[in-house]
């Protein structure tokens, strides 16, 4: 077993060895760890700290355990480990929310320029029919979250960020739902601001869509703590 600080726990080093051991060992999905005994006499550690860091692979979506034939190797998912990590840091904290926001105003705005000029024609007509099932929703007195999220998916989808686009789903994921009545007095505004980020695109203008966006996250959401209002 590697050296490591004193202070660092047992099971996050032990963690950390046996993701080494299924890189070393180029494990995929589907491919057995060795028994349990093995591992302990391999990595040093007692069962019950072996059984921790495995139980800290299971919620990552790394491994997970096959009655009857032991712990299995799962293919890599980038959304299910953003999604989990956002899941617990965020701890229904209306704080940790809220600053989920403000990473995605940073990231959106920061790609905004790549994402303008990887965009097809095809995302563009995506993005139009998302803002007219939106429009139509609001309209109805009902909520449009989902088309909100496919919206923006289609922005950026032609950037093929893998990265980014796990981030921003694991966000998303976090958003939904989210202290809707708080939101739905100040939504009449958003659905104007969707359709101009789409204008904008339509005319191949990039000055406009740049003011749209920037439009769009200037609101309360994304620049308070308290507050959805829109600016």
């Amino acid at each position: 077993m590697t050296d490591i600080s004193k202070n660092e726990k047992l099971y996050i080093q032990a963690f950390r060895e046996v993701r080494s051991y299924i890189m070393e060992h180029k494990l995929g999905p589907g491919d057995l760890l060795p028994t349990e005994q093995q591992l302990c006499a391999q990595v040093g550690v007692s069962r019950n700290v072996l059984r921790e860091a495995i139980k800290s692979m299971e919620l990552m979506g790394m491994v997970r355990a096959c009655p009857g034939r032991g712990t299995e190797v799962q293919e890599f998912s980038l959304d299910f480990i953003f999604q989990n990590v956002l899941f617990f840091h965020m701890d229904g904290q209306e704080k940790h929310v809220r600053e989920m926001f403000s990473i995605r105003k940073a990231l959106e705005l920061n790609f905004m320029r790549q994402a303008f000029d990887s965009i097809t024609k095809e995302d563009i007509a995506e993005m139009r029919a998302c803002v007219d099932e939106i429009r139509s929703r609001w309209e109805n007195g009902q909520m449009f979250e989902e088309a909100d999220r496919r919206f923006h998916t289609a922005l950026f989808r032609s950037l093929n960020h893998s990265i980014l686009n796990s981030v921003l789903d694991a966000i998303w994921a976090a958003d939904t739902g989210f202290q809707l009545e708080a939101k739905m007095p100040h939504l009449a505004y958003t659905v104007t601001k969707h359709e101009r980020i789409v204008d904008a695109l339509e005319r191949y203008d990039y000055l406009a869509f740049a003011q749209a966006m920037m439009a769009h996250y200037s609101s309360g959401k994304y620049t308070r703590m308290d507050s959805y209002e829109e600016f």
